[in-house]
């Protein structure tokens, strides 16, 4: 997310009642003391996403908030202590957050900051050419599915590497970013499901489930690293990110005696880490670029059966 288009939101909404929120304590499992306000229950969101046309004050008991209010109280220590240090920063400091938080849609503000900011990047070469590197943003969509018109959004960081590896894909080896990742994700997006389903169907009730295909919520995947290398034959390009995923899913559990059964809902949230490897061969055409499987480093899954 753009510094610029952040903001900071309450995950169980500011407004709740006081008996919701009793209740979401209870359900959450959330200490007596816990304060609305606290970055417990903070997190970014861009400002769209934050307008009063998108936002809803319902809560849900759902394992997606639970995950996001563990998230949040991972980096409470971390953001308490960011903020205290802001508070104590010096006079340069001071006005570079001014800088970095001022309205650029104005224009006055805008004209002053593209005549002085080349100033402090020439400052930050001469300290260390690496602190001039920036990040750039792209968004993809793939299709996941075009008879149903599903299509899966792709958020792609790139850093000075980043955006080399990107003009080289694009430019030399002829083959758009959409193009290199539309299969990897398909397939990225078939093992979540495909985990999801296997997960419900481990799980220990005393008899056995059978779970039906799951159903997104959503699924959010970044693409955080974009790498190439050559080696004898062509070039490799690496991608690595990370996903998460709210899914659904129908369960059917089955008596011990197999007399008879019972339908539940299954909730998960799930998140991890990705990595994609596409190669060009020197001597192939252009756009003829060969993606590999899509891997899943990391895995974890918090299965709610109600």
């Amino acid at each position: 997310m753009e510094f610029s288009i952040a903001q900071i939101d309450h995950i169980i909404p500011k407004d709740v009642s006081e008996l919701r929120l009793r209740e979401l304590r209870r359900a959450y499992g959330l200490p007596h003391d816990f304060d609305i306000h606290d970055p417990h229950n903070l997190a970014p969101i861009c400002v769209l996403c934050n307008g009063a046309e998108n936002k809803t004050n319902s809560t849900y008991d759902a394992p997606i908030v639970v995950n996001q209010l563990k998230t949040a109280e991972k980096h409470r220590a971390g953001v308490i202590a960011r903020v205290r240090r802001f508070g104590q920063s010096g006079k340069v400091a001071a006005y570079l957050l001014e800088a970095a938080t001022a309205d650029l849609s104005d224009p006055g503000l805008r004209q002053e900051f593209l005549d002085h900011a080349p100033t402090v990047v020439q400052i930050l070469a001469m300290m260390d050419p690496q602190l001039v590197d920036y990040q750039s943003f792209r968004e993809l969509e793939v299709a996941v599915c075009e008879e149903t018109g599903n299509y899966q959004r792709i958020d792609v960081t790139l850093n000075g590497r980043g955006r080399t590896a990107a003009s080289l894909l694009e430019e030399v080896c002829g083959t758009e970013l959409v193009d290199a990742l539309q299969d990897p994700v398909v397939q990225l997006i078939r093992e979540i499901h495909d985990r999801v389903t296997a997960g419900f169907e481990a799980t220990e009730t005393g008899d056995p489930i059978t779970a039906g295909p799951p159903t997104p919520n959503f699924i959010t995947l970044d693409v955080e690293i974009l790498d190439f290398s050559r080696f004898a034959g062509g070039i490799e390009f690496t991608f690595g990110g990370t996903f998460e995923a709210s899914l659904s899913a129908s369960l059917v559990r089955s008596s011990s005696d197999g007399d008879g059964t019972e339908e539940l809902q299954g909730d998960a949230a799930v998140s991890g880490t990705f990595s994609i490897v596409a190669v060009w061969d020197l001597t192939a055409e252009p756009s003829d670029v060969s993606a590999g499987d899509c891997t899943i480093s990391d895995w974890e899954q918090d299965l709610h059966i109600s």
